[in-house]
């Protein structure tokens, strides 16, 4: 046994593996990958920003849909500061917004469509599409 023992070294070493995983730029690109769930993805909004979470419609009207908005049952106040609306505030898994400048800069490198989809309390349901849709920059306060 002490032969063994000292073939082992005392100290531990770390050893950290970096894996580089693809981040999307927006749910359609998932989508495009194979995904066809609705969920909570990550998405890369700009290139030098942080990875933002967000929930993407997979199953309605030909999937890949980024929810920029996402109202569930009312447990989310939207009652706020030009601030959160800026930065987002909820959660992707129930309700939220996504933010201002993430929606800027999302709308601002590509061509996107807004779908705004209503239901009410009886499940009667309506929407509106929009083909191109853009959000300006804080300079444009947001228009």
């Amino acid at each position: 046994m002490q032969e063994v023992r000292g073939l082992i070294p005392s100290t531990t070493q770390r050893i950290i593996i970096k894996i580089k995983m693809k981040v999307f730029q927006d749910c359609a690109e998932i989508h495009r990958s194979g995904a066809t769930a609705d969920g909570v993805y990550t998405i890369r909004v700009a290139n030098d920003s942080e990875p933002k979470k967000v929930f993407c419609g997979m199953e309605s009207n030909g999937g890949g849909w980024t929810l920029i908005q996402r109202r569930v049952d009312g447990s989310e106040d939207f009652q706020r500061s030009w601030k959160e609306y800026k930065e987002g505030f909820g959660n992707p898994a129930g309700e939220y917004w996504l933010g201002n400048e993430a929606i800027h800069q999302l709308t601002s490198r590509a061509t996107y469509s807004l779908r705004v989809e209503l239901e009410d309390w009886e499940d009667q349901e309506a929407y509106a599409q929009y083909e191109r849709f853009q959000l300006g920059s804080e300079a444009q306060l947001y228009r």
